[in-house]
């Protein structure tokens, strides 16, 4: 309770960790050193009481060799102090190790770590299927630890999604010297490429094999994909060719029972739940994410806004953006890169912008992303100026004066709604349990309903689309509540991964009728065991009436209350359906119907179902 709210009242404190390892005496004369993907936060690290360094960010990644420090064929003790005492956040963000650490043992040359650069260009005209013939530029960084230059050449193996090969190309040798770095660059013809998308996420393969003469010193393998990206003023964001609205959600990092070590496997369920919501983006709110993410954002077709954590060019931020670009730019999910988030572009600085922004530009120079930040001000500021596209938080009424005073510059919802609910609560509690009604009725100050929100960009093509606040519920900022609730209510998916209402309202928006006929109806129909409150109201003769929502992408909804017909209503496009129903129990049941679509073979239109009843007392 003493803890900070916003934190989710997490007690802050330090930390020590300690490993014991062995490297086998083979790995000596090799390069040794091991990976951080993540450590909340300011970390010191040693290595058999030899100081290997500090890192002080607590979402990228960093790196020490400890090629001159290990013991070979003995034991190591690896130890890490962890001072999470003044987080760089004012969310809950955990504190620890709390992502994967690797040791790895590589030739002296070797490839660069990020040092295979992967960039696809599409060269010709898109089919209908999503094939085009393309152009793969394979650009290879070498380091040689060796005490002597060396002259190397490269073998870049392409394969297709079938993982059967479709090019293999050795480039000339070429002289790395002693103690540096040097860079090759193959480009690749790609007939009829399989172009990656949100609906069709296609991967390819690069095997990348470094040589001396013919015996190899080093192999990696990376993926990627291959599409056409472009960002219109007036029609929004385009991938190969066809306009894509942007459906999607931004997301803090923890999870039920994990907190923020999320494991790569819950990684893959929290995109397939977005994936079935018919979302098709994700903002990594608001710092690097782990890589695991990325990946399956790659194999499950969610596009990415990358967001780097602070606008600031200071020697370390600055590192930190360069790992962020260096470690991300061969995801084909990610399509944009963010400077910063609100209080983090620090006032909307725009000098510091103006000396990140070129170092984006240099690390990923043909990987067609735009630079953006979202912004809850500063609108016509030189900061917006800097930006390729424009990103709006929450301000729905900003969108046409700001499209009105920059006509070619594109936008995009960056953060929406923030309305927030509860699952199967259908009355507001402030005083016990804390919950939030689930209907889309309850929002702050800066927000919207979810429905005023995804109008405002539905009707508006050249807003590419928008990223609502949250996909899932997260710890800290138990907006509206305060102790002993720590966890936020903003997700239209809860903590543990259950959806609320909220999700079926944007599966009635995000899915056309043809690819999922969708209808959710509620509250529940237990009345006789429940309150009366919330969406339940007595009337004047002390009768229960309920209010009743039904979510559907059909063009009309009737009512039957226990098969009596209460009427039907016609469904206004990204609105609900809401009826009065005096409470009888029984069975309330919704059929939607879909004019839109061809008969059924019977010649009757087709319908889609949904009904709550009345149940039993618990047993």
């Amino acid at each position: 309770r003493t803890g900070v709210k916003s934190h989710g009242y997490l007690l802050y404190s330090k930390g020590w960790y300690r490993l014991n390892f062995s490297v086998p005496t083979a790995a000596r004369g090799k390069s040794v050193w091991i990976d951080f993907d993540g450590v909340q936060r300011n970390s010191l690290t040693y290595l058999n009481g030899k100081r290997l360094g500090r890192h002080l960010s607590g979402y990228t990644p960093f790196s020490y060799d400890v090629s001159e420090s290990v013991v070979y064929g003995e034991d190591n003790v690896l130890a890490v102090m962890v001072d999470a005492t003044r987080p760089d956040s004012w969310w809950y963000d955990g504190g620890g190790i709390y992502r994967h650490v690797w040791l790895n043992v590589a030739s002296q040359i070797r490839v660069a770590p990020w040092g295979v650069y992967l960039p696809a260009q599409v060269t010709g005209k898109i089919s209908e299927t999503g094939r085009a013939d393309a152009k793969v530029t394979v650009q290879i960084t070498l380091l040689n630890d060796e005490a002597y230059d060396a002259w190397l050449v490269v073998r870049s193996v392409l394969k297709n999604p079938g993982l059967h090969e479709i090019a293999a190309v050795v480039s000339f040798s070429v002289q790395v010297r002693a103690g540096a770095s040097a860079t090759v660059t193959i480009e690749i013809p790609v007939l009829g490429a399989q172009l990656w998308s949100d609906v069709a996420p296609h991967l390819y393969t690069c095997e990348t094999t470094v040589m001396r003469g013919t015996v190899p010193l080093d192999f990696v393998t990376n993926t990627f994909g291959i599409r056409k990206m472009e960002w219109n003023p007036d029609r929004g964001f385009i991938l190969n060719s066809r306009p894509t609205k942007v459906r999607g959600f931004a997301n803090h990092q923890d999870f039920a029972g994990v907190g923020v070590a999320v494991p790569d496997s819950l990684q893959a369920f929290r995109v397939w739940k977005l994936k079935q919501m018919g979302a098709n983006a994700w903002r990594t709110a608001h710092n690097p994410p782990t890589t695991a993410l990325l990946d399956e954002c790659d194999r499950q077709g969610l596009l990415v806004w990358d967001e780097n954590h602070r606008n600031r060019d200071t020697p370390a931020m600055v590192d930190d953006l360069k790992s962020l670009i260096l470690r991300d730019r061969n995801h084909p999910s990610v399509i944009l890169w963010s400077l910063c988030n609100e209080a983090l572009c620090e006032n909307f600085n725009v000098e510091s912008a103006r000396s990140l922004k070129p170092i984006i530009k240099e690390l990923d120079p043909m990987g067609q992303r735009p630079v953006t930040a979202a912004m809850n001000g500063g609108y016509g500021s030189a900061f917006q100026d800097l930006l390729d596209v424009m990103g709006v938080n929450y301000a729905i009424d900003k969108y046409d004066p700001v499209h009105a005073s920059h006509p070619k510059q594109p936008m995009i919802g960056s953060e929406t709604s923030s309305d927030y609910s509860d699952r199967s609560v259908y009355a507001n509690d402030d005083k016990v349990k804390m919950y939030v009604s689930a209907e889309d009725v309850n929002y702050p100050l800066w927000g919207n309903t979810a429905e005023d929100a995804w109008c405002a960009i539905r009707s508006r093509d050249f807003i590419a689309g928008g990223f609502y606040w949250t996909g899932f519920d997260y710890k800290g900022e138990p907006t509206p509540y305060g102790w002993p609730n720590v966890n936020s209510h903003f997700g239209v998916i809860d903590e543990a991964g259950f959806p609320k209402d909220n999700y079926f309202y944007h599966q009635s928006v995000f899915f056309t009728p043809q690819q999922k006929r969708v209808i959710h109806l509620f509250p529940h129909w237990n009345w006789d065991q429940s309150p009366c409150a919330g969406l339940c109201r007595a009337d004047w003769s002390s009768k229960k009436v309920v209010d009743v929502w039904a979510y559907t992408n059909g063009d009309a909804v009737e009512l039957f209350l226990n098969n009596r017909s209460l009427g039907r209503k016609d469904v206004t496009p990204c609105r609900h359906v809401s009826w009065k129903v005096p409470y009888v129990a029984g069975e309330l049941r919704a059929l939607a119907h879909y004019r839109s679509l061809p008969l059924t073979p019977a010649g009757h239109t087709p319908v889609a179902e949904a009904a709550v009843a009345t149940t039993g007392k618990a047993v």
